[in-house]
């Protein structure tokens, strides 16, 4: 019986959720299911149809590595492209960050010299130019998918020469 009366507030609790933030509840029962690409596909179809909400879609200069809401929309993650990784897509988005500010991205070049590509890698990379992350740097994807070596490589140089410049200072 009092597994009836919870399951009963728990009904009651989401359904209020849902009509009164639905954003936001999306936007948690999304994050819930990061992983699970084919269910947030589902959620999705609901947000866009059924909630009549809007979503942003992943970029690597307003997303963050789990969904978010932002002006009454919904941004979607990073974290819930598939083969990326939630690891990876939070060293894009402290790459961002610069002297303790978000300072978005200005070009591809700019992402390589601020996030270490190589610890990225190239799957979750090439995963981002096929969503469209990268579109606001450069809104063509084969361009941006056939330079992710050259990226990757110019990322590594500058990041060896970082670690190469403090160890010198000992």
């Amino acid at each position: 019986k009092s597994h009836a009366a919870a399951y009963a507030v728990v009904s009651y609790q989401t359904g209020w959720l849902k009509a009164n933030h639905p954003v936001e509840f999306m936007a948690g029962v999304m994050n819930c299911d990061l992983h699970q690409t084919e269910k947030l596909s589902i959620y999705a179809e609901e947000v866009r149809r059924g909630l009549d909400i809007e979503i942003i879609p992943p970029c690597v200069n307003r997303s963050q590595p789990t969904f978010t809401v932002v002006e009454g929309k919904l941004v979607y993650a990073l974290g819930a492209l598939k083969n990326v990784g939630l690891e990876a897509m939070k060293l894009i988005t402290q790459g961002r960050m610069v002297d303790g500010r978000e300072k978005p991205f200005a070009t591809l070049f700019d992402v390589a010299r601020r996030v270490d590509l190589k610890r990225v890698g190239k799957r979750p990379l090439e995963m981002l130019a096929r969503s469209g992350a990268f579109d606001q740097l450069d809104p063509n994807r084969r361009r941006v998918f056939e330079a992710l070596d050259a990226l990757v490589n110019y990322s590594a140089a500058i990041f060896e020469q970082k670690t190469s410049d403090q160890v010198s200072l000992f």
